[in-house]
């Protein structure tokens, strides 16, 4: 019996994690900074908004971030790298949460992470 509880709590805390950017849990420290769409044109939508500062007419640098098996734990600032992948202009804030984008250069793609600066 309190095998089954086990593995339905573990179930409940995937399925709440997975949900995607609407729960503020998700939202604030999963997918946030996410590209979460690539519909067509050099426009994008990604999960930042109003709850994260975001603005019309910021532009904002977009990164990848890999994670390299190869690399020996001794070095494992290595393991985990990023690269600069372009920048984007928010063109209209959806809703506290999302915010559509154009591209203005580089190779962006969904769950690419965009960098909000707060300065």
């Amino acid at each position: 019996m309190r095998n089954i509880s086990i593995k339905s709590v573990i179930i409940l805390i995937f399925v709440t994690l997975v949900t995607g950017c609407a729960s503020n849990f998700e939202h604030k420290y999963i997918m946030r900074g996410q590209v979460v769409d690539v519909p067509a044109n050099d426009s994008l939508v990604v999960c930042i908004g109003t709850n994260d500062g975001a603005k019309v007419g910021q532009v904002l640098d977009v990164y990848r971030f890999s994670y390299n098996p190869a690399v020996t734990e001794e070095d494992a600032e290595s393991q985990y790298l990023s690269s600069h992948r372009g920048r984007i202009i928010i063109e209209e804030i959806v809703n506290e949460h999302f915010a559509r984008a154009k591209i203005l250069e580089g190779d962006i793609a969904k769950n690419d992470t965009v960098q909000l600066d707060r300065s």
